[in-house]
């Protein structure tokens, strides 16, 4: 076989196109590859010539063209086209040779590149991406190798680099140059290892540098591969300050919680609700409860299990609808709960639920605490309220029938004691020169004897109207009041030349027929009860938010301090009927008429001093 006869054999059987053409560019002959890649039968491209199947828009071609005419030869990338007119990437080596005598020539291989530009697409994809994500990520990532050169890094290296480790990271210079001469001997065995293809990770404190503060790092050392050989390492280091002391403060506070939990006598637990897991802490539930904490965790439905079968479904009916159908973060019940000697306990159990962002309960924290006794203590209440309440009753009602005894017994005793005082007044008159001294005397004293019992009567009556009172409240002027209270008592005023000193009173609402009286007896005493020189009697009040607060002071006698509630009682006087004239019904009366207006009524007295009685008046 002659050596035309071997090359034919060879380029026939090649992957890539072979042509030959003329300069100007008619194709003479192409191989089957080229047939193939380009769709066209011999005879075709003939036809179709170089400008069938180079595109002539190929970036550069002219250029291309006549390069090779001054060189002889070219290598490029340009544009083929198929018989089909599908377009694709062909990279092209042409030479021109001529034989002796012979017409010049062009000898052109040219290969499909179509795979390699998608595949060179993908990489410089894939690297672009990978650079966005190094470049856009506070940690540090340094590429570097078997060497130990670096020859690559990201963005956060670039800028932090300095301000972590003292010192910035160069293109073309050895990872050594930035550590710490005493740890270069550690680093060289590190490096060896990770180039052997460990993996290795260390936690290193870095002094502070430049007055930055002190920063603790994680670095990571991995080889990285290339068709199953080592060619380098990349580092990957991490400021993890913040989490070691977020880290150190979560500790302190898990100390905390643990001593809180065995300083309180609650049981203390902290339920995982999406792992349903409890974990329990102090002695709570083995001193309120009897049972151990390490046993209880071992069953997930310990504590269900032993609330009581009749509150079981309410409380768990209750906790889920707080957990999944709202967004409360607190949950709080009462149950009973059996302890390990069979008999039950009311309970009060509360926690807080901790919610992940879209609200849905991750946690809850809580205590369960033991009520029973609060729980009998508010049953004996309950009881002993219902007692009171009966009682109040019974009060209120043998009130009611006291207050029409009085009422109708003083009504009723006046009408005998009129004809027990008239007969007697009739005796003295009819035989009054036939009586001796002494039985005058006993008339004198039946009469002021009948006299005394009818003012009682008369008090004792006008007590019971209080209670038995049902006038409508009414707006009351209070000077009008007090002007019809002065004119009562003109003539006894005048007797004794007392002054009565008064402000401006308050419009108020009430009962006039009682406070007309209630006036009427605390200033009747301040006239009663005065000494020597002129009384005078000052009436002020003050305006309170939902009250009216009066005074009513005098400069007479005073009381003492130690009969200062027992005044309000009825019938207790503090003076004999031949010192001063009463009944001692008069303060009671006033007592219950405040009282009545939603008011309280109090005195404060010095004896020799005068006295200031007090007393409110509600708003509403």
């Amino acid at each position: 076989m002659s050596d035309y006869s071997i090359y034919r054999v060879m380029i026939e059987n090649a992957l890539d196109a072979f042509f030959l053409t003329k300069p100007d560019g008619t194709i003479l002959d192409a191989n089957a590859a080229a047939c193939s890649m380009f769709g066209y039968s011999l005879e075709e491209f003939k036809i179709a010539g170089r400008q069938g199947i180079i595109d002539p828009a190929s970036p550069g071609l002219t250029d291309f063209l006549q390069e090779r005419k001054e060189k002889g030869k070219i290598t490029c990338e340009l544009v083929g086209i198929k018989n089909n007119g599908e377009k694709f990437p062909i990279w092209v080596s042409s030479v021109i040779f001529k034989e002796e005598g012979k017409e010049e020539k062009t000898f052109t291989i040219i290969q499909d590149i179509t795979e390699r530009k998608r595949k060179e697409l993908e990489l410089r994809t894939s690297e672009a991406n990978m650079r966005m994500i190094l470049d856009n990520t506070d940690e540090l990532f340094i590429i570097i190798d078997p060497n130990l050169i670096i020859i690559n890094f990201n963005k956060a290296t670039a800028e932090k680099s300095k301000q972590l480790l003292g010192v910035p990271f160069e293109k073309g210079k050895s990872i050594l140059d930035s550590a710490q001469p005493e740890r270069i001997p550690l680093l060289k065995q590190l490096y060896a290892e990770v180039l052997g293809g460990a993996v290795r990770r260390s936690i290193v404190e870095v002094p502070p540098i430049h007055n930055n503060p002190k920063v603790i790092l994680d670095i990571r050392y991995s080889p990285i591969y290339e068709n199953g050989l080592i060619v380098g390492a990349i580092i990957n280091i991490r400021d993890i300050t913040e989490a070691k002391f977020k880290e150190v403060e979560l500790l302190r506070t898990n100390e905390r919680f643990f001593y809180a939990a065995k300083a309180t006598n609650d049981a203390i637990w902290d339920w995982d609700i999406q792992n349903d897991k409890v974990f329990r802490v102090g002695d709570g539930l083995k001193n309120i409860f009897g049972y151990d904490k390490d046993i209880a965790a071992m069953d997930d439905q310990f504590w269900i299990k032993r609330v009581h079968p009749d509150d079981a479904d309410r409380m768990i009916s209750k906790r889920n609808k707080i957990l999944y159908n709202s967004s409360e973060l607190y949950w709080e019940d009462e149950y009973r709960f059996r302890k390990s000697d069979g008999t039950y306990a009311h309970v009060f159990d509360k926690g807080y639920i901790i919610r992940d962002v879209d609200g849905a309960p991750i946690r809850m924290i809580g205590a369960t605490q033991d009520v029973s006794e609060r729980k009998e203590t508010e049953a004996l209440l309950v009881e002993l309220n219902n007692r009171l309440k009966h009682r109040a009753e019974e009060l209120a009602n043998s009130n009611i029938e006291l207050e029409r005894f009085a009422y109708v017994a003083s009504h009723d005793l006046q009408e005998p004691l009129r004809m027990v005082t008239s007969f007697l007044q009739l005796l003295k008159k009819r035989y009054e020169e036939k009586l001796d001294e002494t039985a005058l005397q006993y008339i004198a004293f039946a009469v002021d004897g009948a006299e005394r019992m009818k003012i009682l009567i008369k008090d004792l009556l006008d007590y019971s109207r209080v209670g038995s009172n049902t006038d409508a409240n009414e707006n009351i002027d209070l000077n009008l009041l007090l002007q019809e209270v002065k004119n009562i008592f003109s003539k006894t005023l005048d007797d004794v030349k007392a002054h009565i000193i008064v402000s401006h009173l308050p419009i108020v609402k009430g009962n006039r027929t009682q406070l007309l009286q209630l006036f009427q007896n605390l200033i009747s005493n301040a006239i009663k009860y005065h000494k020597e020189g002129t009384p005078t009697i000052q009436i002020n009040y003050t305006e309170k938010e939902e009250e009216y607060l009066f005074e009513i002071k005098d400069n007479g006698i005073g009381i003492d301090p130690a009969f200062h509630e027992k005044i309000f009682v009825i019938f207790h006087r503090l003076h004999s009927r031949s010192e001063y004239t009463g009944t001692g019904i008069g303060l009671a009366i006033c007592k219950k008429i405040v009282e009545r207006h939603h008011g309280k009524i109090w005195v404060k007295s010095v004896v020799g001093q005068g006295s200031s009685f007090f007393f409110t008046l509600s708003k509403r």
